[in-house]
Formats: structure tokens, sequence, C-alpha cells
């Protein structure tokens, strides 16, 4: 699925639910938020993974290399689960809520020539690739109904996950390369809001939004042959805009 075919879904989502309180719509029935609820989520995420390669010369020896940025970005389908608590008051509802979601967000990027400091250009190639294979928040959540049925929140907290990296200088021609990879658990944060529907007295409906933040990850590779005689630093972000639809059963 591409993110402009997701974005038109979630447009329509967004346009059902404020139907619910455009001007003119009919009064809405009551409903209480207070209890735990479960649910599933479908969306999609689009990651910036801007790679940072730096040539490290060694000791006494300098290197011709310029550093480079490459920017995978990677994109995907994510999905899972989610459970939570609310509590409402008059309102406003506070709540906590937990997820874990499987994700598809990968992506690769490679450029030739290599640059070199002076302008001039070595025919070779640099690739860097990032997945994120797993991610899972835990976030109190406060909202306003501004209906008795239609819930707006902001939302943020821990955010977690699993992913993989690789890169590679590789100069061809019987020179050198310098490859790595490494998968790492990562902790950071995710911030964002929704709105949350409420179709029956047990089922609810939501659109959310979280900028998702994981930090960055970095190694140092070092050349397969002595030729050129240097190593390389790469370094990776990952961040990822996460778009959603999910449905809750309330308990």
């Amino acid at each position: 699925m591409k993110l402009s075919r997701l974005t038109c879904l979630l447009s329509l989502a967004w346009v059902l639910i404020f139907s619910q309180i455009a001007p003119g719509a009919e009064s809405a029935p009551s409903f209480d938020w207070t209890g735990p609820y479960a649910g599933v989520h479908l969306g999609y995420g689009q990651g910036n993974a801007d790679t940072y390669v730096n040539p490290l010369p060694l000791p006494r020896i300098s290197t011709d290399q310029a550093p480079s940025t490459l920017s995978p970005d990677p994109g995907g389908i994510v999905g899972g689960v989610q459970l939570g608590y609310n509590y409402q008051m008059s309102r406003f509802v506070a709540g906590i809520e937990a997820d874990f979601s499987g994700s598809g967000m990968s992506g690769s990027k490679s450029v030739s020539p290599i640059l070199l400091n002076n302008g001039a250009t070595f025919q070779g190639v640099i690739s860097a690739h990032e997945n994120t294979n797993w991610y899972g928040t835990l976030r109190p959540r406060l909202g306003y109904t501004v209906q008795p049925t239609v819930l707006v929140y902001a939302t943020g907290g821990l955010a977690y996950g699993d992913v993989s990296y690789s890169a590679n200088t590789n100069f061809g021609q019987g020179y050198n390369s310098y490859p790595a990879s490494l998968s790492a658990a990562k902790v950071g944060w995710a911030l964002g809001g929704g709105v949350e529907y409420a179709v029956s007295k047990r089922w609810t409906v939501k659109v959310e939004y979280l900028y998702m933040d994981l930090g960055s990850e970095s190694v140092t590779a070092g050349p397969i042959s002595p030729n050129p005689p240097n190593t390389e630093g790469y370094k990776w972000n990952t961040t990822a805009n996460i778009f959603s639809i999910g449905v809750n059963y309330k308990f």
C-alpha cells in the first residue's frame, strides 16, 4: 500500500468522525469512557533514516574520501494490538495505553560515484539500509469529549523497538569495501494525538498520528583488505511518522 492511498483512507476516516460533531449534526447519545479496553490497529509508517558516512583516517594516514549523507527513509505497513484504561471526569478523559506493532518499515539508498574532498570522484558505491522490525509504546492519554461519543486526545510517552541497520562503502575494481550490519533494541519516545468515536456502548474507532524517535546508532567498519587504508564510520537516525486506524472494545 502506498502512502498516498493510506492518506486518502485516513482522511476519509477523519471526515466520517468529524461529521459527528459538525454544526447541525444530531445530538449524540450518552457514553461513558471510563473502563478498560483492548483492540487492534493498522496503518503506515514513514521514517527518517539519514545515514552519515564519515571516512576515518588511520593514524598518520589520511583519506581523500569526503563525508556524505544517504537517506534510506524506510516506509511500510504497520499493525498490531493495543490495550488501555480510561477514566472520565466530566468532559475530560485521562488514561494510559500500551501497544505493540509489527512493522514493514524498510528502506535502502545507494550513491555512486564516491565523492572525494578535492571534488573529484571515485568509481564506487556507498549504500545504506534500515529496517524497523517491530516497536511498542506505553503512553498516557489526555482527551476532551467534544460530544459524549467523540474524544479528541493528545498522547506521548515511552517508545521501544527492534531495528536492523546495514551499510557499505565499496570502492570496487579490486579496491576495498567497508561493510557493517547490526540489529539493536532501541528505546526512545513517541508523541501524537487522535480522535476516537464510540459507535456503540462497547465499540469505538479511532484515527491516530504518532511521531516516534528511537535515537541513533553508530558503528565503525574496518577494511576487508588494506587498500584504501582507512575505516568508515556510519551513523543512522531512527525516527518515524506513523498514521493508523484502530478499533477498540470497551469491557
